[in-house]
């Protein structure tokens, strides 16, 4: 006869969390590098808590690794600035009067892409000129170059950088991309001697893979620094993702055949077994939609998810009794990963890594 429901003990609790290897990462790293070439700068991009994977943590991991570090906002610098990271930090947002003090106060690099930036900001002021190429997104237009010119000599200003993004990065030989190429090339010959002795860059993972002269002297590594491709249909060898989201079983319930499971009983269960909880839900960041279609690893067993993912757990079916208390990888080695869930949902690895709640712990291992 099956046993009835066994709660976990406090002793046993466990919420989940993410196991980030600093040295997987760091062979990323090495890889990417080494395909970007000799004398080659790199960015780590760490914006969105580094892609998911916890942002101070992944600075630390590649302190000397890397030239600079690349986040979306003055307010993420300023975080990894407090927690002790001395690398050169790059905000791409644009600059606002509210922050223009703490890039003094923090020594950041701004990110200049409008008039309006461009007159508040002070000689003293380290800055990169972001240009739209084909982005449509934010940056001067090449064509501003003259008055752009006017200002930077009038106030003595002195750009440190010259960048761009890429639309189609993604896709081998793309014509949007090849022709922001062709434009930023013309852009700097006619920026001249005022585009000597900068740091130019435009490629970010898709354009380090697949554009091998939109390299210029500094490449952005994103998500294949996390140890995705940018692209659907090419893999990088040796790339490997560095998370694994683990949690720990909080319950172990037993269920009869054709016993149903979650909200609007989407999964019956086919013999008796084990319906194994797991404290995670769609409000940790585990979409709702892949209810019934994934599987997870306990131990050496792997195991399908069944019915509706819920808000704050998630099931499991097991024929054999699993003790409250056991690591379940959630994602990661044995189990799937952001790729698979990203192809079941229709969206892409960044959305599904940068969806996992900042609630969660993320531990550098």
């Amino acid at each position: 006869m099956l046993n009835s429901t066994r709660q976990i003990t406090a002793k046993d609790a466990a919420t989940s969390y993410l196991e980030v290897n600093g040295s997987v990462l760091r062979d990323n790293v090495r890889l990417l590098s080494e395909m970007a070439g000799q004398g080659i700068k790199t960015m780590a991009v760490v914006k969105a808590n580094a892609y998911g994977h916890g942002a101070s943590g992944v600075a630390r991991a590649l302190a000397g690794k890397i030239t600079a570090l690349g986040v979306a906002t003055v307010e993420e610098a300023v975080n990894l600035r407090k927690d002790g990271i001395i690398t050169p930090i790059l905000v791409f947002a644009p600059v606002r009067r509210d922050t223009l003090a703490d890039y003094r106060s923090f020594n950041l690099v701004a990110t200049v892409g409008s008039f309006e930036e461009l007159r508040m900001i002070s000689p003293s002021m380290s800055f990169h000129l972001e240009f739209d190429t084909g982005m449509g997104r934010l940056g001067f237009y090449p064509e501003d170059w003259p008055e752009i010119r006017q200002e930077v000599e009038s106030r003595q200003l002195n750009p440190s950088g010259i960048m761009t993004h890429f639309a189609c990065a993604d896709s081998p030989s793309h014509a949007k991309t090849l022709q922001q190429i062709d434009d930023l090339n013309e852009l700097i010959r006619n920026m001249d001697e005022h585009a000597r002795g900068k740091l130019i860059h435009a490629s970010n993972s898709g354009g380090l893979l697949f554009y091998k002269q939109a390299r210029y002297n500094m490449v952005r590594f994103g998500i294949s620094m996390y140890g995705f491709s940018p692209s659907e249909t090419y893999a990088l060898p040796g790339l490997k993702p560095v998370m694994q989201w683990k949690t720990r079983v909080c319950a172990t319930k037993a269920i009869h055949t054709g016993g149903t499971v979650s909200y609007e009983a989407s999964w019956a269960a086919p013999e008796d077994g084990w319906l194994i909880v797991l404290p995670v839900g769609y409000a940790d960041g585990l979409p709702r939609a892949l209810s019934n279609r994934i599987v997870m690893r306990a131990g050496n067993k792997t195991l399908p998810q069944t019915g509706n993912i819920t808000m704050d757990y998630t099931m499991l079916f097991c024929r054999d009794y699993i003790e409250t208390g056991t690591e379940v990888t959630i994602m990661g080695d044995g189990a799937m990963q952001a790729d698979e869930w990203a192809a079941m949902t229709g969206t892409i690895p960044y959305e599904i890594l940068c969806g996992i709640h900042a609630k969660i712990e993320r531990r550098l291992v």
